[in-house]
Order: structure tokens, then sequence, then C-alpha cells
């Protein structure tokens, strides 16, 4: 179902994203891999991409960067949105506001703003993608700032579920995801799948959505039951 079909996807060069990538190329897609050093990766991305595809650096903050990536992107089938803000675990009375307010800026507003001019180029019988986390749902010390962005996302994507119909609208939401520290892998040995997710598994969640046709407004858990414990 994915035979054809172009797919923008941000923060495509590595992790979740680059091997949403690659299995959507397997599947016959053309895909526009998007992150800030794509363009410098091309040889890297040629050996793992099949068929179709292409790669451009780009700056999800930054508003005349999306003008031009969608300029050149042209007519979007799926969008999908991976990009992880940089921002350092802290107990919140000492959490750095600036660091907060751009890590806001890169997973929250930015695909905020992204979707928003996204939709003149978006094929309304398509989706769109986005990425929350465990920290949305299961509080853990430290990552505040992560677990507002996260239950932010997942509001999103009900409300544009809704407002963007029949447009569909999911997001993913990974649990951990190798690599860790060893002592992250000695707690996920306490989660029913008793270890952490690969990349590769965590992509067909992603996959899956964007090819069910009935699929809207849905949060799609990856976290080997972690959240249960």
């Amino acid at each position: 179902m994915l035979e054809k079909k172009k797919i923008l996807i941000i923060g495509g060069s590595s992790g979740i994203g680059l091997a949403v990538a690659k299995q959507a190329s397997r599947l016959g897609a053309q895909v526009v891999v998007v992150s800030r050093q794509a363009a410098a990766q091309k040889q890297r991305l040629a050996d793992v991409l099949q068929g179709a595809w292409e790669a451009h650096s780009f700056d999800i903050t930054s508003v005349d960067d999306q003008a031009r990536l969608l300029a050149a992107a042209g007519r979007i089938d799926h969008l999908v949105i991976t990009v992880r803000p940089d921002i350092k675990p802290a107990p919140f009375p000492v959490t750095d506001i600036d660091e907060a307010r751009r890590a806001f800026d890169t997973k929250f507003w930015g695909q905020y703003r992204l979707i928003q001019a996204a939709q003149p180029f978006m094929d309304r019988c398509g989706s769109i993608t986005l990425t929350s986390g465990i920290a949305g749902e299961k509080i853990y010390k430290g990552v505040a700032t992560m677990a507002i962005i996260n239950s932010a996302t997942e509001t999103l994507c009900r409300a544009l579920a809704v407002e963007l119909a029949p447009l569909r609208v999911n997001t993913v939401s990974p649990g951990f995801v190798e690599p860790k520290p060893r002592e992250m892998q000695d707690y996920a040995g306490q989660f029913p799948m008793q270890r952490l997710a690969s990349v590769d598994e965590v992509a067909m969640a992603y996959i899956s959505l964007m090819t069910n046709p009935y699929a809207t407004g849905t949060v799609l858990v990856i976290d080997g039951g972690a959240r249960l414990i």
C-alpha cells in the first residue's frame, strides 16, 4: 500500500526515522529523508535505501526552511515526524528554562508549524504520523519537559485527526529503544518483554499506521510493556 507513495520523513537520517525510511523504501515508497545532516549523509543513505529517494538538510525550527523543503518535496502522501530535541534530564527545580523552550520549539512548535504549512501539499487520503514517547504517560523523575511535550503531542494528534479529516493523524509512542546505557538494559529486564526495543520494531508501528486506512487519532504504544510495571 506504500508503493509509489511519497513519504516525507523528518528526522529520517538516523534512529527510528531512518528505520522507517528503510522499511518504506523496501515497500516501494519514494522516501524524502530530512534532517539537519541529511544532505551530508547521502552516501550512507544510498547504502541502505532502495528505489527512489532524496535527502534534504532541514531545521524544523526555521520557517524559511519549512517553505523551502515543501516546495522541493512537492505533493506528499505521508508525513512522518520523528525529531528529538537535545535536552538533558534534570530535576524540575533546576531545569534550564531556555533549554526547555528550545525543546518545545523543536519537537512541539516545529511540528505544529510544519503541519500547518504542509496542508496544501498533502494528499487528503494520506496521513501524518507524529512521535511522542513513554515519558508522556509514565512519569519519571528528571524528564518533566519531555513528559509535557509528549502529552501535548498526543493531544495535538487527536485534535488534528478531527480538524484535518479525512487526512489521518496518528502518533507512535516508543518506550526505551536501543542503544541505551547498561543500567537501562538491566532495568528493561523488568519489562514483560524483558529487553529494549530495536529501532526496526518501533518503525513497524509507523508503517502500520500509514497503511491502515481506518487508523486515525490513534496513539500506538510500542514499549514492551514498560508502562505496566
